[in-house]
């Protein structure tokens, strides 16, 4: 299993498991795998603007981010890519965060993207046969 990246709700999924039934546990099972190979967990720093929004589910998202998940930042060269991927995508820029959560997986030289999300994001990444979209 390569490097595991949580997109936005992945992330809120993990923070709240009681209100999200199965797929709280899909994305449990995947951390779970993910921890028994040995495969690093990331996020982006930009998905955090999502998640935390100064609530009582910062702390639950907290708590997840301490269980080993590692958050990277948005660098130059990763917003480049980003921007790259979502104009040859074709989308609005209502996708500014989930072309980020690819163009940090495309910049890890590929990764497994958990997410609600994947028709979006599998046509961001439909260049990158190294990037697999896990739905939840």
């Amino acid at each position: 299993m390569p490097v595991v990246i949580l997109d936005t709700e992945a992330l809120s999924v993990l923070a709240s498991p009681k209100e999200r039934g199965a797929s709280a546990r899909r994305a449990q099972a995947i951390l779970q795998a993910a921890a028994l190979r040995n495969a690093p967990v990331r996020t982006s720093a930009a998905v955090l603007v999502e998640a935390c929004r100064g609530q009582s589910r910062d702390a639950a998202v907290a708590r997840i981010l301490n269980q080993g998940v590692d958050v990277l930042p948005v660098d130059p060269g990763t917003a480049r890519v980003a921007a790259r991927i979502l104009n040859e995508a074709n989308l609005d820029s209502c996708s500014a965060i989930d072309a980020i959560v690819v163009a940090t997986a495309i910049r890890l030289g590929g990764a497994l993207i958990v997410t609600s999300d994947p028709d979006d994001l599998s046509r961001l990444a439909m260049d990158h046969p190294d990037i697999e979209i896990q739905p939840l």
